[in-house]
């Protein structure tokens, strides 16, 4: 059996918070859409992942016109590039790849990933616009790995199992960036990495914090809570007092 989100909110008599991630104009027809279909039962909306170029429209326009439409805006919450990433050791794990250099700097945190299969001129434009990114590259592909070298990158993979030049492994180490080896294709290697882009496990020390501190400063708890109808816990309640 499948049911739409309203049926479902009907059937358990429940009330609906909608997270909604930013992607400008539409996403306000969406919402409106979704306060025709579900009425009473939505509570309010998050807008998610806001770039900073748009936070101030958001701020002062969408959000003004959601509220003035009846529909409780909770949070807006800013893009983070930081959370959608994830570190080099973790790519080692899900590419089961070998370490050529830089193992003691695994910690690093891939925000972005580039792929690099064009000339060298084309290439340095292109990873330039990039930070903190994984670029993955032909074993064979000196050029690009020297130029993926030279500009904001956390990790170099090497596909087809081509060990690269010394040189490319002495420039690695000395800006302390961890260079892998895969035996798979480009294409099998980046969809590989794409799984991994975007999750945030649970028992990650460094995102879980941050998810925290982000959520205290643009979440309106105290609001959601009333519109629920639920009691803050006693804690809170001492801490006000």
């Amino acid at each position: 059996m499948k049911l739409a989100l309203p049926d479902m909110a009907r059937a358990l008599d429940a009330s609906v918070l909608l997270v909604m991630r930013f992607n400008s104009r539409q996403m306000v027809d969406e919402i409106l859409s979704a306060q025709q279909r579900l009425g009473n039962r939505l509570v309010g909306v998050v807008i998610n992942s806001i770039p900073e170029a748009d936070q101030a429209f958001v701020s002062g326009q969408v959000v003004p016109y959601l509220e003035a439409q009846g529909i409780a805006v909770l949070a807006a919450l800013p893009q983070m590039p930081y959370l959608q990433g994830v570190r080099v050791s973790e790519l080692v794990g899900r590419l089961d790849a070998e370490v050529l250099c830089c193992d003691n700097h695994l910690d690093l945190v891939v925000e972005s990933l580039k792929i690099g299969a064009m000339n060298v001129n084309s290439a340095l434009r292109f990873f330039r616009q990039g930070i903190h990114q994984a670029v993955v590259t032909g074993g064979d592909r000196r050029d690009l790995q020297i130029a993926a070298l030279e500009t904001s990158t956390h990790c170099l993979i090497l596909t087809g199992q081509i060990p690269p030049t010394d040189d490319v492994i002495t420039l690695a180490t000395d800006k302390e960036i961890p260079v892998l080896s895969v035996v798979t294709d480009t294409l099998t290697t980046v969809e590989r990495i794409d799984t991994l882009f975007g999750q945030v496990p649970l028992n990650n020390p460094d995102k879980v914090p941050l998810v925290q501190e982000v959520f205290a400063e643009h979440l309106d708890l105290s609001r959601l809570m009333a519109l629920l109808a639920i009691d803050p816990p006693a804690l809170a309640k001492a801490a006000v007092s």
